[in-house]
């Protein structure tokens, strides 16, 4: 019986049976840290993917591609997630177990249905990155409590969501009109955006009996509504009934482009006053070149440096008869001055090359760089047909009243100017293409950005 009534040595068994708890407990503690610390590498990579991703929808035609799959391997290589390059999987809305690292990318988000907000919006790349994470301890306390088998793997998935930031929804291809000040100067301006939308930087200014339709109309900074209140006509995406306040600033999206190298003097650069059915040829024009009254003057498809404006007097016309996209194209670079169209009935058809060629980019029809201040003006009654990039980072586009400007999209249609002054009794019409159509490069304007 004093066997049985002796109680020395009961503390050492339970603090051995709960150090064995605490142990199991640290154990698992460990285990439980090493896989937080791998879930954020995971979705950190899973982030610098759809980011990569999303930046080649436009060269993709707003599907997966080769370069898309490229960009999004290549994020991983440099965010240190491995070592080894993984081939994505493309369109696929089942997330199945997997023992490496594996990466599947959708365009138009799926893998959480319909309720995702982005769900089948092909403007967003989804990325979703999974792995299967070993453990040690939780292993081996199913073994100890008789499971053979122990918890000795998890499975890790990390999912994200990146696109332009400005894009509305899946009938917008983004900014036709990006300003850092946009001024409606007097009434019954009248703006027509079809498949995309406008955003204002600075101080928004409207008047009586201006009227918009496009897919969003984007403000930071304030609006003055002036006369506008209750006269104004609004028809925009998302159930927007008026311009939207936004937090989100947005910076020029075209910032980044390489300035082209001066060609050589053209062979018609001398012609500074060209007669009627003259046609001019691509290359540096060190003096511009004036159109006078009513006479109609070509431009050759190519790359044109000019050192001074075009000016474009009344009732005359500048054309490119052989524009047809592709490499067959007009770019004019104004390293000084600008396009002007002075005086009524004057008329412009040009557009852009879809393709860089000459030494210039893509899409680019009328481009200054950021030293030039000059502002475009498109005077009374003139008419304008553009299709392509009007960029002046640092110059006001005026349109006077009554002026009229449609721009048609092949391959990207938009307005990038530092101020956007709107006279009286404007027509201003942007068609921007939607993804699927034939043609090859839909607008690049927006800053990309997570959505999830």
């Amino acid at each position: 019986m004093r066997i049985f009534n002796d109680e020395s040595g009961a503390m050492t068994i339970l603090s051995s049976l709960s150090l064995g708890v605490l142990m199991g407990a640290m154990a698992l503690a460990i285990d439980v840290g090493n896989i937080h610390t791998r879930q954020r590498q995971l979705q950190t990579a899973a982030d610098s993917a759809a980011l990569a991703a999303a930046l080649e929808i436009g060269n993709c035609g707003n599907t997966t591609c080769a370069n898309m799959n490229t960009a999004a391997s290549k994020a991983l290589l440099e965010d240190e997630i491995t070592s080894s390059t993984v081939t994505p999987t493309d369109s696929q809305c089942t997330v199945p177990s997997s023992t490496t690292l594996a990466m599947i990318i959708n365009v138009g988000p799926c893998v959480l249905g319909t309720n995702d907000p982005n769900h089948g919006n092909n403007n967003v790349a989804e990325v979703v990155l999974t792995e299967s994470q070993n453990t040690f301890f939780a292993g081996m306390i199913g073994i100890f409590y008789g499971n053979s088998a122990g918890i000795s793997k998890m499975n890790l998935i990390a999912r994200a969501e990146a696109g332009e930031a400005y894009i509305q929804s899946g009938s917008s291809v983004g900014d036709c009109i990006y300003t850092k000040s946009m001024e409606f100067n007097s009434s019954n301006g009248n703006f027509t955006l079809t498949n995309c939308g406008i955003y204002d930087g600075g101080n928004l200014q409207t008047d009586n009996d201006d009227s918009t339709t496009a897919s969003f109309f984007l403000y930071t900074g304030t609006w003055n509504p002036n006369n506008c209140n209750g006269s104004c006509s609004w028809t925009l995406g998302d159930s927007e009934t008026q311009p939207s306040h936004t937090t989100a600033t947005q910076s020029d999206p075209l910032a980044g482009l390489t300035a082209p190298t001066q060609p050589a003097n053209s062979t018609t650069a001398g012609n500074t006053t060209p007669n009627n059915g003259a046609t001019l040829q691509p290359g540096y024009y060190p003096n511009g070149v004036n159109l006078n009254s009513n006479v109609s003057v070509n431009l050759a498809p190519g790359f044109y440096w000019m050192n001074g404006s075009i000016n474009v007097d009344s009732g005359s016309t500048l054309t490119c008869t052989g524009c047809t996209g592709g490499t067959n194209g007009v770019t004019l670079y104004f390293a000084n001055g600008s396009l002007q169209m002075n005086s009524n009935s004057t008329t412009i058809q040009l557009t852009a090359p879809t393709v860089s060629t000459n030494g210039s980019n893509a899409n680019m029809l009328i481009w200054e760089p950021s030293t030039n201040s000059s502002g475009m003006t498109i005077d009374t009654s003139s008419s304008s047909y553009f299709t392509g990039t009007i960029y002046m980072p640092n110059g006001e586009l005026t349109l006077n009243s009554g002026a009229g400007v449609t721009i048609n999209a092949a391959g990207v249609a938009a307005v990038d100017v530092a101020n956007f002054m709107v006279n009286d009794s404007e027509h201003f019409n942007v068609t921007a293409v939607l993804p699927g159509t034939a043609v090859a490069n839909p607008p690049k304007l927006g800053t990309f950005a997570l959505l999830e």
